[in-house]
């Protein structure tokens, strides 16, 4: 096994049991999420598709512990996160959880390297952070550019970046958005590769996309259809 990879306990890494969250839209309340639930074991990697508006990127928050839902569990490698506080939430999302947003977040004037130790700063950065962060870094094919400021990176860096950025802290869940909405097909599989491979290391890893090169992807566990803010059965 890996170096960087997590041993595997028993304990599911996501479990999710009648999500249900609604929103004020107006007057009235909004259903986005409507009695959702599944599991993910570490070792998988799931898809969740379904049109805009079906709930994914609500989805994708409750499950990485940025919201809560209105009802239902959520338990992030064994622990539960629905109904605490915001500060104990995201106690539970900087050791337990790794994200990949859309847009990236990357801090354009700070190096490769220094982004990718971000999520270590509020505890500060040990000399053990700096070894693992190089060991991602090259892992990733981005030695050669660690130190160069992430605006001068292309698109293809940039999201290999985001992605060691996520695993730094060895979360036991990889939650990714859109990771190739804006990359071309040589790019799309490379991610799509390190994104099994990551699973493989003994991670779960959900992905939001309506990508068929990442959904159609060797290594793919499962997909899951999201529509009017349910899953879909599985024929």
């Amino acid at each position: 096994m890996s170096s960087l990879a997590a041993a595997a306990p028993s304990v599911k890494a996501l479990s999710v049991t009648d999500v249900v969250k609604r929103i004020w839209d107006g007057h009235e309340k909004r259903t986005i999420l409507d009695g959702v639930s599944f599991d993910l074991a570490r070792g998988e990697l799931v898809i969740v598709r379904g049109p805009s508006g079906s709930g994914k990127t609500t989805l994708l928050a409750i499950v990485g512990a940025m919201l809560s839902p209105t009802s239902g569990e959520v338990h992030i490698d064994g622990e539960a996160t629905s109904r605490l506080r915001e500060g104990h939430r995201a106690e539970i999302r900087r050791r337990k959880v790794g994200f990949v947003f859309q847009d990236l977040q990357l801090v354009d004037g700070l190096t490769a390297r220094d982004n990718v130790l971000l999520p270590c700063v509020p505890d500060g950065v040990r000399k053990a952070d700096e070894v693992r962060a190089d060991a991602l870094l090259e892992r990733f094919g981005l030695t050669s550019v660690a130190h160069g400021r992430a605006r001068s990176l292309s698109g293809g860096e940039r999201q290999r970046v985001a992605l060691a950025r996520a695993l730094i802290n060895d979360p036991a869940l990889l939650v990714l958005d859109e990771p190739t909405a804006h990359l071309d097909d040589e790019r799309a599989t490379t991610i799509a590769a390190e994104l099994s491979a990551v699973a493989r290391d003994g991670r779960a890893v959900l992905v939001a996309t309506h990508d068929a090169r990442v959904t159609n992807s060797k290594g793919v566990t499962r997909v899951l259809d999201l529509a009017g803010g349910r899953v879909k059965p599985q024929s």
